[in-house]
């Protein structure tokens, strides 16, 4: 059977069998409508997309030219150079589709940013063969028919070519999976090999039989595969504010760290986002962040990401027209001057508090950095930048920042999991009785190797925001409670141990159970717990807050507002919440007694007032920092019930603690 019998017979069942034809039709069809949804959508400016947007190109060409080869045979063309333009056409799309498959696949695996040259030689040299063998025909053939026929044979080779790409992936994902457990890439294997199935069902009919018109079905639904299980555009969009999400900004990154582009990177920070969420929802907080999201994305034509809560996200590549700094300026004094006018939701209106973090990536850092590392900086960068300004450009202290936070996050885990927690006692002088009736019991974190003692001040936040403070706070209360039991302290003029509550841990449901659970335990009379809420804590989470304060002051336990006069001073919070004790901070006494303080008369009428507007409430007092006997005098005559600082003792480890309750109550 010659090659023209082949093509009428075709066209023969085109007439009088029509379902294969119409098989490739709605390929193409298919194929066109998947490209349409596809460049609809938002996507990402990476390789991996782009070798994508090849597969789909190739993929579509080679559907119609399959197609097409039907009605060309129809044309009386001379020496029938159509049917061999058309037949070359489709074997070369083939050729490049499945080069595309094996590239885009082992992109998405991070691993084609840099084609070393033995791996290039390899894959290229594949791809060189078949390409000579589609073209170079006419070298191995002397006359139109058997040219045809050579056609065959050089279907097969391409197939088997193809079959080798897709083998190469099979094995280099297998390999990338079992040695990278945790990437995000492994939710993605049953598609990659579901697709893998097809491309390896599509190259060995074409081996068996290289005339067949499956193909293009086999090469629509493969299509589909890639765009519904990898590549998913919908998948990366956070549909709240219209950006990208992390998934794609992690993309992105391993695209252009790993070609190690330079580009810029715009966090606009929303400061007031927590307090706004807190006094007016979740949805109003959404809301706000999803018109500034939206601002972005009409106002530029860059790639915008919703990581962080709180931020938006625009990541800018340094083509040759940004060599200047003049348009960042520009993007920088577009972005001040809308965010300084009002935002409304509603019939609210909102002037949010903001600023924008800036960075030229690599040249800021002047260091290596990960993916992963980077991402988290992004998400935290308000929390490890401390300049001022609309804007706070990145530099290499922000990095140092960080690590030390990273190691203190380490140090934390490993005390908790060792339980090798510091605890230090300061005692508490009460004037009526003269004696060191009470103490406050205060962690230390310690670095034996570099940071020394890290204050409670920089771990306790951190280990707030890694999720860690529920497992410390619970060593916490477990060495206290277990100290005070073993060494008998109510026995020793004790009445009162004041232990720190965490921002979470103070509006944790489990609370007043686990404190029951503990006293229990340690046979301990719930009297003399007092637990120390800041000021801050009990202004942003009242009713949570008042409602553990309720459950647990009926069982017997006591509470005392810690840092009073730092930050809110919230005089209503006092009056409704039922403090047995109110803590007044260092920072309120010491201008006080600074001579050269030239507000020094202001501030002894603030401290007077406050102290005698606490008493009368019928609150306990105990001042913070007392250092000299001037102070002291000072606060006894004003009625003070405890104080607390240097001049008596530090804080002390728990032997000095016992050695220091033995000698002075």
């Amino acid at each position: 059977m010659d090659t023209f019998g082949f093509i009428s017979g075709e066209i023969k069942n085109f007439f009088n069998f029509t379902t294969p034809i119409q098989l490739q039709l709605a390929a193409i069809v298919f194929l066109i409508i998947l490209e349409v949804m596809f460049f609809h959508r938002r996507r990402l400016p990476i390789l991996s997309t782009r070798t994508f947007i090849g597969i789909l190109v190739f993929s579509l060409i080679f559907v119609i030219s399959d197609t097409s080869i039907i009605f060309v045979s129809k044309l009386k063309l001379p020496r029938n150079w159509g049917i061999r333009l058309v037949s070359q056409l489709r074997l070369y799309t083939y050729l490049n589709m499945s080069l595309c498959q094996y590239l885009y696949i082992t992109l998405l695996q991070g691993k084609r940013q840099h084609i070393r040259i033995k791996d290039g030689l390899k894959i290229f040299s594949i791809y060189g063969i078949g390409v000579i063998s589609i073209f170079g025909v006419n070298l191995f053939t002397r006359n139109e028919t058997q040219g045809y026929f050579a056609y065959d044979v050089i279907s097969i080779i391409n197939s088997c070519i193809s079959l080798l790409y897709a083998t190469m992936t099979i094995i280099e994902t297998t390999i990338f999976i079992k040695k990278n457990p945790d990437s995000f890439f492994r939710g993605k294997k049953r598609y990659i090999y579901w697709t893998t199935a097809v491309w390896i069902i599509i190259a060995l009919i074409q081996i068996i039989h290289s005339r067949t018109t499956v193909s293009s079905l086999g090469v629509a639904a493969m299509c589909f595969l890639m765009y519904m299980g990898l590549e998913t555009p919908g998948n990366y969009i956070d549909h709240d504010t219209e950006a990208m999400n992390t998934l794609a900004l992690r993309q992105f990154l391993q695209d252009y760290m790993g070609n190690k582009k330079v580009f810029y990177i715009l966090n606009i920070d929303i400061e007031d986002y927590d307090s706004i969420e807190e006094q007016f929802g979740e949805n109003i907080a959404t809301t706000l962040i999803s018109q500034v999201s939206r601002f972005v994305l009409k106002s530029f034509t860059y790639p915008v990401f919703h990581v962080a809560r709180n931020s938006v996200t625009m990541i800018i590549p340094n083509s040759k027209q940004l060599e200047y700094n003049f348009y960042i300026d520009f993007i920088i004094k577009r972005l001040k001057e809308r965010l300084e006018q009002a935002w409304f939701v509603g019939e609210n209106s909102f002037y949010l508090s903001s600023h924008c973090d800036f960075i030229l990536y690599p040249d800021d850092l002047n260091t290596e950095i990960s993916i992963h590392e980077f991402m988290s900086l992004i998400n935290d960068w308000h929390f490890y930048s401390k300049d001022l300004g609309f804007v706070r450009q990145a530099n290499p202290e922000l990095v140092k920042n960080r690590k030390r936070h990273n190691k203190i996050i380490k140090l934390v885990r490993e005390a908790i999991d060792n339980d090798d927690i510091e605890m230090y006692y300061q005692p508490i002088y009460e004037f009526k009785t003269k004696k060191f009736s009470n103490f406050e019991a205060l962690v230390r974190l310690k670095d034996n190797k570099t940071y020394g003692y890290i204050s409670p001040e920089e771990f306790i936040p951190l280990a707030e925001k890694h999720g860690l403070i529920m497992r410390l706070s619970e060593r916490i209360f477990n060495k206290v409670f277990d100290f005070v039991a073993t060494n008998n302290l109510g026995d020793k003029g004790i009445n009162h141990m004041e232990v720190n509550l965490s921002g979470l841990q103070s509006v944790d449901a489990a609370l007043p159970e686990q404190m029951s659970q503990l006293l229990k335990k340690y046979n301990l009379n719930p009297g003399i717990v007092n637990l120390e809420i800041t000021e801050s804590i009990a202004i942003t989470s009242s009713f949570m807050l008042k409602k553990n304060m309720d459950e647990l002051k009926k069982i017997g336990c006591t509470f005392s507002m810690d840092d009073f006069g730092t930050g809110y001073s919230n005089l209503s919070q006092m009056a409704r919440i039922d403090y047995e004790l109110i803590k007044i901070d260092k920072s309120l006494l010491w201008p006080c007694f600074d001579k050269n303080n030239p507000i020094q008369a202001n501030a002894k009428i603030i401290l007077d007032n406050m102290i005698t507007m606490i008493l009368s409430l019928g609150r306990k007092i105990v001042v913070e920092g007392v250092e000299t006997k001037e102070q002291l005098d000072y606060l006894e005559k004003m009625g003070v019930t405890y104080i607390q600082g240097y001049y008596f003792s530090k804080p002390l480890s728990a032997a000095d603690y016992l050695k220091f309750l033995e000698e002075n109550n």
